[in-house]
């Protein structure tokens, strides 16, 4: 299957300036570049779909360029956002770039440049000033042109500041960029970027004629069988970052996605041909009780962003929880499984069921009584009795105990 037909089968295409054109261009190697928003110190894992594209373009033979948005991010993209951000320092910005490079280095090939390169777009637009700006990019976009594209109209209402009206011009001004200096001639994106996207593409076509071999294509905005947005928890961005967002976190998530949403994420994010998944989804639709098909997928995910064993980790962390056994963790992995648990910190002995009341685990000493006589309460993994005091004695690595009520009702105490 050529790499076109893979991207469609997988369900990944959405729109294309023009299709067959696209797809014949694919069929043989050039060069495609994607953009990154450099907003934060890290990526998110919605930025994963479009590395993961990267990663499949460089292995069907395409050269690829990852742009990092320092001067674009100094501006901010309104490309689905509802008002206008907050201005990141230049310091800061070029800080994010610096930290996004180095991420992106590790998913994608760049160590021969006719592989791939990772450029930063505030190398070329800071030698530009504002007569030439004006000049050379301004007078090519007519304001009409400009407020036909739906990023801007959904912005009309709630007003734009002319900072943001211009982003369009300076996206359009990399592909000119990158298409006069490195002969890239494709550039791609998520499917909110399809304004901008069209507009770089009349851009090149003004400035270097409507016979120059460059097309643009988008991705679809993934949303789970809920409608929901992509890569968000109930606390928040996940981030690729393992420092901002636990690699358990990031297991856990996709190991509590429902069966609907099994099959597109493995086709969007496992690298394995289309075949191989399919059956490995068949398997999993016979028993979907045993939720091979998450386990199966949060492994491929926390294996492609932070490796194999790190991966493996993160089954023991999730097989601990749920077979109360916490061998073998260390205080890291521990810290990681209280994300979203109720922890108090205590300097005090605790008799067990003082704790179960002081963890929200009970209401009061008569039902915390209940529960501990009918053998419902564990800790660290294994039952105690009415008599139990809590010690320090029994903190595992970084002072963690961990105290379940049932079969699934977690709260931690560290001392």
């Amino acid at each position: 299957m050529n790499i076109f037909d893979d991207l469609e089968t997988r369900g990944l295409l959405d729109n294309f300036s023009d299709r067959e054109k696209i797809e014949e261009l694919l069929a043989t190697p050039h060069t495609i570049y994607c953009g990154f928003d450099p907003s934060a110190k890290s990526l998110q894992l919605g930025n994963f779909i479009m590395i993961r594209t990267l990663q499949r373009l460089q292995k069907a033979g395409h050269r690829i360029i990852a742009v990092l948005g320092g001067a674009t991010g100094m501006i901010g993209d309104p490309s689905g956002k509802k008002a206008e951000r907050k201005f990141l320092s230049k310091e800061k910005v070029l800080e994010n770039v610096d930290a996004i490079k180095h991420q992106l280095s590790t998913y994608l090939d760049t160590t021969d440049s006719k592989k791939g390169i990772i450029v930063n777009n505030y190398d070329w637009w800071s030698k530009t000033d504002v007569i030439s700006f004006l000049r050379d990019y301004g007078k090519n976009f007519q304001i009409g042109y400009m407020l036909s594209k739906d990023i801007v109209k959904s912005r009309l209402e709630v007003g734009i500041s002319y900072a943001e009206f211009s982003y369009m011009i300076l996206q359009s001004g990399d592909f000119a960029h990158l298409y006069e200096t490195e002969g890239c001639n494709i550039q791609i994106g998520g499917g909110d970027q399809w304004g901008n996207l069209t507009s770089a593409l009349d851009f090149v076509r003004r400035k270097d004629g409507n016979d120059v071999p460059c097309e643009v294509f988008t991705f679809k905005l993934i949303t789970d069988s809920q409608g929901r947005k992509f890569g968000k928890s109930e606390s928040g961005a996940l981030y690729l970052d393992p420092t901002m967002t636990s690699p358990y976190h990031v297991y856990q998530y996709f190991m509590n996605v429902s069966d609907a949403d099994v099959l597109r994420y493995l086709y969007i994010f496992d690298l394995r041909d289309i075949q191989e998944i399919n059956e490995l989804y068949k398997a999993h639709m016979e028993h979907p009780e045993l939720r091979k098909g998450q386990k199966e997928l949060a492994k491929v995910i926390v294996t492609a962003l932070h490796g194999a064993k790190v991966a493996e980790k993160c089954e023991k962390m999730s097989v601990a929880l749920f077979q109360d056994d916490f061998t073998g963790l260390e205080a890291s992995d521990l810290a990681s499984l209280t994300d979203g648990l109720t922890i108090v910190e205590t300097t005090n002995d605790l008799p067990i069921l003082d704790a179960l009341i002081t963890l929200k685990l009970a209401g009061s000493k008569r039902e915390a009584r209940e529960f501990v006589n009918s053998g419902a309460v564990k800790v660290n993994g294994n039952k105690v009795g009415i008599d139990k005091i809590l010690t320090k004695a029994d903190a595992l690595d970084g002072g963690y105990v961990f105290v379940k009520r049932g079969k699934k009702l977690y709260a931690v105490l560290k001392y």
